[in-house]
């Protein structure tokens, strides 16, 4: 009998960048979702015959994209105009709710026995389901979580590394600051400035920033008189690659009100030792490379970590063959998984 997975990726009306990837080997070159990626890893590996990943439709909408693989297996990226049409189609085995939105809910408080196995891993306030939803297992991304979450098991990200990788380029800048200022209520950005602000030596670095609506950003650099941060817009990731690359450290900043950042494993997958933010989202599995800091010892730990770069340079790389591999992260996830009756 074959088995289906389901991704509830978004229930956004927009079309991403990597739906322009209509070939399979494009597509795993060149996408950078890691949602999208472990379910196609999954296939490879025969855990699954086919998965269905289901978008809303957008006002340009382009057509389902079908990946056909070996012995009939299908990826199938799939747009509906509504996620009630999902009960015309075959139950799946498992589903996947990724961002914990209130259709999701609805749906499974509907028919919870149409989605078999039902995985819920939200994002910011949405980290447990908050409309009522009926899920067996809630994946988390931070150590807190899984303490205080019933029914709680760890979810782990990685990124493609046919993107994020070494380069061994030379150092050009102290610190990478990799955020968008469209997010400026989860990101950290007046808390970063204005602790550059407070610092002689963190005014003393070479910071480059990337991400969209810097304009935003120059303006508080001015409210704080911080002058030291290039702002060079929203890169590509094989661009941000390069800049992580010519970093010293990368560093997060987000606030408990953010997700686990994607840009966390961007990092450390480029080589960059990174520097966390104590209250950000991100399991301890990440250890190699990974320096966290109190709001208050910014200067401090930053100082610490470019004073012994060597080190903590091996250890990220280190970090990178054995523990945050793709295909290492893909299968301790399922291992999860099927320990947990998934």
């Amino acid at each position: 009998m074959s088995k289906t997975m389901f991704l509830f990726r978004s229930n956004l009306r927009i079309l991403e960048g990597y739906h322009k990837y209509t070939n399979l080997e494009d597509f795993k070159l060149k996408c950078w979702d890691f949602y999208l990626l472990f379910p196609l890893w999954l296939l490879e590996n025969d855990y699954f015959d086919e998965v269905v990943i289901w978008r809303l439709q957008p006002k340009k909408f382009q057509g389902d994209i079908i990946f056909n693989l070996p012995d009939g297996k299908k990826y199938i990226q799939r747009w509906i105009k509504s996620f009630q049409e999902i009960f015309k189609y075959s139950k799946p085995s498992l589903s996947f709710f990724r961002g914990g939105f209130s259709e999701y809910d609805h749906i499974t408080k509907q028919n919870p026995e149409f989605f078999g196995t039902k995985l819920y891993l939200g994002a910011g306030k949405r980290v447990t389901p908050q409309y009522g939803g009926i899920y067996d297992k809630i994946l988390v991304e931070s150590e807190e979580e899984l303490k205080n979450i019933k029914n709680s098991i760890p979810f782990y990200k990685t990124t493609n590394p046919n993107i994020f990788k070494p380069l061994n380029l030379d150092k050009i800048y102290d610190i990478c600051w990799s955020c968008n200022f469209t997010q400026i209520r989860h990101k950290g950005q007046e808390f970063f400035i204005s602790s550059i602000s407070k610092s002689p030596f963190l005014k003393s670095l070479k910071i480059i920033h990337t991400g969209n609506k810097y304009e935003v950003g120059k303006e508080l650099c001015k409210k704080y008189n911080v002058t030291n941060i290039e702002f060079v817009g929203w890169l590509d990731r094989y661009e941000l690659n390069k800049t992580l690359n010519q970093s010293k450290v990368g560093i997060v900043t987000s606030n408990k009100e953010d997700g686990c950042p994607r840009i966390s494993s961007e990092i450390l997958m480029s080589g960059t030792p990174l520097n966390l933010r104590k209250q950000t989202r991100l399991l301890d599995y990440y250890k190699g490379g990974v320096v966290r800091f109190e709001d208050s010892k910014i200067s401090k730990v930053v100082n610490m970590v470019l004073d012994n770069y060597n080190k903590y340079s091996k250890d990220v790389l280190k970090s990178i063959k054995d523990e945050l591999s793709f295909e290492k992260i893909c299968k301790k996830n399922m291992d999860l998984w099927t320990k947990n009756n998934c």
